[in-house]
């Protein structure tokens, strides 16, 4: 197959063949500081838009500092980043940080553009947020399982997904130790 001539075609590729669309955009193989300023792009846009609309409510109370949900979104991604390097090397995969990076930065990317279909959704059409929202995610993990394959060279989607499945459980259960450790609780349930 030859490569799509522009990047909103690539996009069009990776939501009907992530795999394809994976394959194709590490050809492009740009400059390492490109693949952090796409992820760095990618992420705050899904902040803006994540605040956009309790923002105009004024119902922003509960929500965190815009500046920390960014710096947590932006660590949580490199966190991701590393584990599909590392993990998916570990069975035997050939995929780089930087291919990671810059496949994942385009998720996050394709994952904004969705979750402005679930804003627009939510003001024009609310009876369908919650199928919208199901789809944005089942879209996403479509997507990440195809890159996954793509970046690392398996074979099979069913592996990938149940790899990457144990590897949230056991990665979030870590991750929890150590924020324990350092003294970040969960917040307190009321009794019901």
């Amino acid at each position: 197959m030859t490569a799509p001539a522009t990047y909103p075609a690539m996009l069009i590729l990776s939501l009907t063949d992530p795999v394809e669309g994976g394959r194709q955009l590490l050809t492009r193989s740009p400059q390492m500081s490109t693949r952090w300023m796409l992820l760095l792009a990618a992420v705050l846009v899904s902040v803006v838009m994540l605040y956009t609309l309790p923002v105009l409510t004024g119902e922003t109370e509960l929500m965190p500092s815009p500046f920390a949900f960014a710096l947590t979104q932006g660590v949580m991604n490199v966190i991701v980043i590393a584990a599909i390097t590392l993990v998916g090397q570990g069975f035997g995969g050939k995929g780089r940080f930087a291919d990671v990076l810059w496949l994942v930065g385009w998720l996050q990317i394709l994952t904004a553009g969705l979750l402005l279909v679930q804003i627009v959704t939510l003001l024009f059409l609310p009876v369908l947020n919650i199928p919208v929202g199901v789809a944005s995610v089942a879209a996403t993990i479509w997507i990440l399982v195809g890159y996954i394959c793509a970046v690392h060279g398996f074979s099979s989607r069913i592996a990938v997904l149940m790899g990457g499945m144990m590897t949230f459980v056991i990665l979030s259960f870590v991750l929890s130790m150590i924020l324990l450790l350092f003294g970040f609780a969960p917040p307190e349930v009321s009794n019901v």
